[in-house]
């Protein structure tokens, strides 16, 4: 029984089988039991390219988180711009003023090889000790790195004073033809630096820079401090000072609150021939203000690394300025150069010089070979409606009027308008005007024997 149980069993479980291969052959196509074909995928539209990530070490709290917020606000909108293209870019920010903002980078992924920043020295210092520079590739937002270390170990992407200093050059010797070169300089630690800076770079080129000092804080003892440099003398009969100034374009490295005085100073020794060389300390001061006699800072220049007219389309909007630039420009660069690892400090070089050949929003920075920062400031003016950018051939024609004028003036003749014809005096007993409060001569006055020294190269009218 129990076999013949078993043979049943097996029985119907084979005809259980057939059955069951029958159905499956009648769902094939044609009956042929062959698998019915897989559905073709569908086109998936591609991902946005994923970029590299950046890293932004800026505070976010204490007297600098305003700025930092402006640079953030920048690298943002650089970011966007970047999506827009297809490039999704991770930025991360880590915030300097907290106390383990080290240990908060250390914990990124190496990935992550490009920041930005330090804003401050005292930060940098800080990643430098605890052997971050090795870790990941810094692109400072400092003036100016410890000794030895730019291109080095870490890298600039801020402008330096030595920018300032080229700038001011450049535009002096190649542009006005100037090789003599005067600075008048507070005893801070500020004037003293920057104008030893400007000898340096003078001496490389074989011009002297002869030199007077102030203290800052007695503005009262100005003009006999800087009477070494002019060496005025006043004619017997005169009350006009003559300058016998040696060089043609002075360096004032202080702020622009002390222009006021310091040119007063020149005044006071017969001198307002001189270009003025001034430092970024007057763009504080000078951006969208007012300035009250203007006409005495037609020959003033200072450098400034940001120039909204010039900037990208994204730099437009009012209100933007140089940190908005910053930020704009790192995070554009940054991903430019396609950084996911520190590399080696001549391959990092190698990537921010072929990087340097976007675009810009503030004025350009290239990297030497050295690893060496170097960017091309522009140049301002100073206007009654505060800093205006320099068009080089105004400013020399301006500069021919001042020397004109000065000539007239130091020989006892009339000055002259445009067309070169002599301004009317006053009339016999008609009250004095300031200038002759000032002790200038006036028409009647005799010529003065002694005339300026000719490296101005005065130009006086012709005789008619």
């Amino acid at each position: 029984m129990t076999i013949r149980r078993s043979f049943a069993v097996l029985a119907r479980n084979i005809s259980l089988l057939a059955l069951l291969g029958c159905l499956a052959a009648c769902q094939m196509p044609f009956g042929m039991g062959q698998r019915a074909p897989e559905p073709k995928p569908q086109p998936v539209a591609p991902a946005p390219a994923v970029g590299p990530c950046v890293v932004l070490a800026l505070p976010s709290s204490g007297q600098y988180a305003a700025i930092a917020g402006k640079v953030r606000h920048g690298a943002q909108m650089a970011q966007h711009e970047l999506a827009s293209n297809g490039i999704k870019l991770r930025v991360e920010t880590i915030n300097t003023e907290a106390p383990d903002w080290l240990q908060r980078l250390d914990a990124l992924p190496q990935s992550c090889a490009v920041v930005g920043g330090p804003l401050q020295a005292r930060n940098y210092a800080q990643a430098r000790e605890h052997g971050a520079l090795e870790k990941r590739a810094f692109f400072t937002f400092v003036p100016s790195l410890e000794q030895g270390d730019e291109g080095a170990r870490a890298w600039r992407f801020f402008p330096s004073p030595q920018d300032q200093i080229d700038t001011l050059i450049g535009f002096a010797t190649t542009g006005l033809n100037i090789r003599t070169y005067g600075a008048f300089y507070p005893t801070d630690a500020y004037g003293v630096r920057m104008t030893g800076l400007m000898e340096q770079s003078l001496a490389s080129q074989n011009m002297l820079l002869q030199k007077a000092s102030y203290n800052p804080a007695e503005p009262a003892s100005w003009s006999d401090a800087v009477a070494p440099l002019i060496r005025a003398q006043t004619p017997q009969g005169s009350k006009t000072p003559v300058p016998q100034t040696s060089f043609e374009a002075l360096f004032l490295p202080d702020s622009w609150k002390s222009m006021e005085m310091l040119t007063t100073s020149l005044l006071y020794n017969g001198e307002d021939r001189l270009v003025l060389l001034g430092t970024t300390l007057w763009e504080q001061s000078l951006s969208g203000k007012t300035v009250t006699n203007a006409d005495k800072y037609t020959l003033a220049v200072f450098p400034g690394a940001w120039n909204q007219p010039q900037a990208p389309r994204a730099l437009q909007v009012p209100g933007t300025d140089f940190w908005n630039a910053l930020g704009y420009d790192f995070v554009r660069f940054a991903a430019s150069m396609g950084l996911d690892s520190r590399l080696t400090t001549p391959q990092i070089t190698a990537r921010a010089q072929r990087a340097s050949k976007m675009i810009w929003g503030m004025a350009p920075i290239s990297w030497d070979n050295a690893g060496v920062a170097h960017q091309k400031l522009f140049l301002f003016g100073v206007t009654a409606n505060g800093m205006t950018p320099v068009d080089a051939e105004a400013f020399q024609q301006a500069r021919a009027r001042v020397l004109q004028q000065a000539a007239l003036r130091m020989q006892g003749l009339p000055p002259v308008d445009a067309t070169g014809a002599p301004l009317t005096a006053p009339a016999a007993g008609a009250e004095a005007t300031p200038a002759m409060q000032a002790g200038q001569p006036q028409p009647s006055a005799p010529i003065m024997s002694n005339t300026p020294r000719p490296s101005y190269k005065l130009s006086l009218p012709a005789a008619r």
